[in-house]
């Protein structure tokens, strides 16, 4: 995912479908954040999805599904 446009976009879709996290774009990356405070910086996109699914308790698959929903063919899908 290039351009913070797009990567808010993708912070924003797993930000929904994770309610107890705060995942913010920064260049380059994401941070994904949890009420405790502890933040994981993610590099690549299929770090942010593993990171959000597993401190989130979210099926991997419902996220990726919610970033599809925002980035359209640029993302892979899953296996």
């Amino acid at each position: 995912m290039a351009g913070p446009r797009r990567r808010a976009a993708v912070a924003r879709a797993v930000a929904s479908v994770c309610p107890g996290l705060t995942v913010r774009a920064v260049p380059g990356a994401w941070t994904v954040a949890t009420r405790t405070g502890r933040t994981t910086v993610c590099r690549t996109l299929a770090a942010l999805v593993a990171t959000a699914a597993r401190a989130g308790e979210t099926e991997a698959t419902e996220v990726l599904a919610a970033v599809r929903g925002t980035a359209g063919d640029a993302v892979p899908q899953p296996p």
